[in-house]
């Protein structure tokens, strides 16, 4: 047991120092006074808008969620997608690249963990087959709209997230099946058996819900470097677009710290995008906007997705002494 806290207490320090370390990285070029003046930008009705689409989203991947979770022959009754989507937040935040959110459906079925393991696993097809799909859009659209240079980065994102892309679309429509007779082909197997079909109604809705969550994101993310007076809407939008598909490539700090508001910076700077209030720098407004939607989007629904868990487990704690 000594042995087993050990290790998890050394874990958890490693986990800490890396997500320090690329945070301060990311940010070291920001003032200290940038850092004090983020709270005077804070206006009451772009927060209230800001929180508005990021409620919308969370709604948006609860109702994917329940589609495929009712795909793959589970019970979902009353609040089970939101009390397990909202746990999974929790996880997501205490463990680099969210890696902890594929255990969040473990608590469906006890005899069924593996096939809710699988069912994670799908809704994430989802998403990164729809962020890298809004990526290409705006690559696509700097390119033929507003003739805006692609750097040699931009290029291999755009080969990477073209070809992964493409795998993601093709899981999702075709349901290809590969060679059994290989542990790894019965793993894509087993996902593409549980998979809801493109062409499907299910997969239809799953893909529609996709794409109203990363558009409520991608427009709480804008509403937000507006409110620190960052950029125009007109390029905040691909900026933010290209920032998500960079994301899950680099996702390696506890709640995107670091990466996020890094990701940011790098292509509103790179599409020339400025603050016109004069204080801050396009990276103080990345990181402004980088933490207020970490409280939104991550602290708040890991909070409560921590205080259900602990009420429904005292409450069957209760029901069991009674």
């Amino acid at each position: 047991m000594k042995r087993v806290m050990s290790n998890r207490v050394i874990t958890w320090g490693l986990k800490i120092i890396i997500t320090l370390l690329f945070f301060f990285f990311v940010n070291k070029e920001i003032t200290i006074d940038e850092i004090q003046t983020i709270t005077s930008y804070l206006r009451p009705s772009y927060i209230l808008s800001a929180f508005i689409f990021s409620a919308l989203g969370l709604f948006f991947q609860v109702k994917r969620w329940e589609i495929i979770l009712r795909f793959q022959q589970f019970s979902v009754k009353g609040h089970l997608a939101w009390k397990t989507l909202l746990w999974g937040n929790l996880l997501a935040f205490i463990t680099p690249g969210r890696f902890g959110e594929l255990f969040r459906g473990i608590q469906i079925s006890h005899t069924r963990k593996g096939d809710s393991l699988f069912a994670v696993i799908i809704d994430k097809l989802f998403i990164i087959t729809t962020v890298f799909f809004t990526g290409l859009l705006a690559i696509i659209f700097l390119k033929v709209f507003l003739d805006i240079h692609l750097t040699r980065n931009m290029k291999i994102f755009i080969i990477a997230a073209f070809v992964l892309f493409v795998i993601g679309l093709l899981f999702i429509s075709t349901g290809k099946v590969f060679n059994e007779k290989h542990a790894v082909s019965r793993f894509f197997n087993h996902i593409l058996n549980n998979l809801p079909r493109l062409f499907q109604p299910a997969g239809k809705r799953a893909v529609l819900y996709s794409l109203l969550a990363h558009s409520a994101l991608i427009a709480q993310t804008v509403i937000l470097l507006r409110m620190f007076e960052c950029g125009t809407v007109l390029l905040n939008i691909p900026a933010v677009c290209l920032a998500y598909g960079l994301m899950p490539f680099i996702s390696v700090t506890i709640g995107n710290m670091g990466v996020r508001e890094g990701a940011f910076t790098l292509f509103l700077t790179h599409l020339g995008a400025t603050c016109s209030n004069g204080t801050f720098t396009v990276g103080g407004a990345a990181l402004g906007t980088s933490l207020i939607i970490l409280i939104m989007n991550l602290v708040l629904p890991a909070f409560i997705g921590l205080v259900w868990y602990l009420c429904a487990g005292f409450a069957g704690n209760s029901a069991e002494e009674s």
